[in-house]
């Protein structure tokens, strides 16, 4: 398997390697890593030219952020077999005459930051790739980005404008489920395909400003189902998905009181978009001529309590 991590010299680059350290022992966490983290997002196309050929332009800087998080995120998967041997005598921790090993609390701490120096510089290349897509086109027809086309809200940073994910497509592909649920509990229960499809053209300023009411609507409720799915951590640096890596790592997240009242306010704005869009809609039928106006639609919300919204 061709990686794109492929000396010790290489990773030198990203991280901090002891001079003695051979290249084979790190070596299948390169491989572990890029295969978990980094091929799903790209696709195996772009992923195995990366692996092969060196790119140049504006690939050259993805290539290059793809690689420190292969770096980081191999060390990240390699730090708890560091300091164990496994011989046919068993499981042993070294421990030299200048060193002993370090405690579990520090190796978490520096799991920690490598796991999320490698997430963040996945993200940082994804954003290359998000505003240069003509560049990068074997990865815009793969799934890892085609998989939002459905939706009202396509990309991170239209999410990013009206709620704080920081710009991460890794918390924006984990928010995916929460987002197609909410285009199919709400919207498609209100907007026929052939309105959607209008909207989604923009041909119109009316079609633009309806889009927009929209994704402010479909981000909302979106974020008040992943809160409601315990699976994100909340905290006044946004919305993010919980390190299933670290399972015993705290976030420092609102408390419960805090939390309900942004889901609270979160539902609410939800809904006073989705009405701005339908009002805008109604105001101009020959904009949008497959609209069928409905009095009334019920709509469930994410904790299963009746919610009446009239147009």
């Amino acid at each position: 398997m061709a990686v794109l991590i492929k000396t010790i010299d290489a990773l030198k680059q990203y991280v901090s390697v002891n001079k003695n350290l051979e290249f084979a022992s790190v070596e299948p966490y390169i491989k572990q890593a890029e295969r978990k983290y980094i091929k799903p997002l790209i696709g195996d196309l772009l992923y195995n030219d990366y692996a092969t050929t060196e790119p140049t332009g504006i690939e050259l800087e993805a290539y290059n952020l793809f690689q420190e998080a292969s770096a980081n995120l191999a060390w990240f998967l390699y730090l708890p077999l560091a300091n164990v041997q496994v011989s046919d005598s068993g499981i042993s921790v070294a421990e030299g005459t200048n060193f002993k090993a370090a405690q579990w609390w520090q190796i978490r701490d520096l799991r920690r930051s490598f796991i999320e120096a490698g997430f963040n510089a996945i993200d940082e290349a994804l954003k290359i790739m998000e505003a240069n897509e003509v560049d990068f086109d074997p990865w815009s027809t793969t799934q890892g980005y085609t998989l939002f086309k459905e939706l009202f809200v396509k990309r991170t940073d239209t999410f990013n404008r009206w709620f704080n994910i920081n710009n991460s497509r890794k918390t924006f592909i984990a928010l995916r489920p929460y987002l197609l649920e909410t285009h199919h509990q709400y919207f498609t229960a209100v907007l026929n395909t052939n309105t959607q499809t209008a909207i989604n053209a923009e041909a119109e300023t009316t079609h633009k400003d309806v889009l927009e009411m929209l994704q402010a609507s479909q981000v909302n409720y979106a974020v008040v189902k992943a809160i409601e799915s315990g699976a994100f951590d909340l905290s006044i640096n946004g919305l993010q998905p919980k390190l299933s890596e670290l399972p015993n790592s705290k976030q420092n997240t609102y408390n419960e009181t805090q939390i309900n009242s942004i889901k609270l306010q979160r539902q609410n704005a939800a809904e006073a978009y989705f009405k701005k869009a339908i009002t805008i809609i109604e105001a101009n039928p020959s904009d949008f001529p497959d609209y069928e106006i409905k009095t009334v639609a019920t709509f469930v919300n994410p904790k299963n309590t009746k919610s009446t919204v009239s147009f």
